[in-house]
């Protein structure tokens, strides 16, 4: 997608949750993940992105007016997973819906080194793996996880997946 369309516009990736960090789905910091994603472009030889880490704020919509004072966007590409900030954005500035495909997901990566699975590694470019190495993110990740496990258990016993 960002190949696609950087020739055209001027691409500008926005992280959110960056106020988020040592948690289960945001072990790390903003300015982590931001690092991580600017890497990974530029060892996919895409290196004409802007790449800015959010904080979500109080709700979708104050992330949403976050997002659009701190970038200015003329379009906004939004994966089917955030179909409530598309609809928040609509009629603010021009949406354009996809459906997340791909290879990489940061999902099973977490999945992978909390299990002490090392094919995480080929999971996506050497330059993340080594900022994850950087920022302690086995040992940080292991921690989200173990804390969650009670959570998850209750949620499972509660009819929850």
């Amino acid at each position: 997608m960002i190949r696609r369309f950087r020739r055209r516009c001027r691409l500008i990736v926005a992280i959110g949750s960056s106020e988020h960090y040592d948690e289960l789905t945001n072990p790390f910091r903003g300015s982590e993940r931001r690092r991580m994603l600017e890497s990974y472009l530029e060892e996919m030889g895409i290196c004409d992105v802007r790449v800015v880490a959010l904080n979500d704020g109080a709700s979708e919509g104050w992330a949403l007016e976050n997002l659009l004072k701190k970038c200015s966007p003329d379009l906004l590409f939004l994966s089917d997973e955030r179909e409530t900030l598309a609809a928040l954005a609509e009629g603010k500035v021009a949406v354009v819906r996809f459906r997340r495909t791909g290879t990489v997901s940061s999902t099973a990566i977490r999945r992978k080194i909390a299990s002490g699975d090392p094919d995480w590694k080929r999971m996506t470019g050497n330059t993340v793996v080594r900022l994850i190495e950087k920022y302690d993110g086995p040992a940080r990740i292991r921690r989200s996880f173990d804390r969650a496990k009670p959570t998850e258990r209750a949620g499972r016993a509660a009819g929850r997946s």
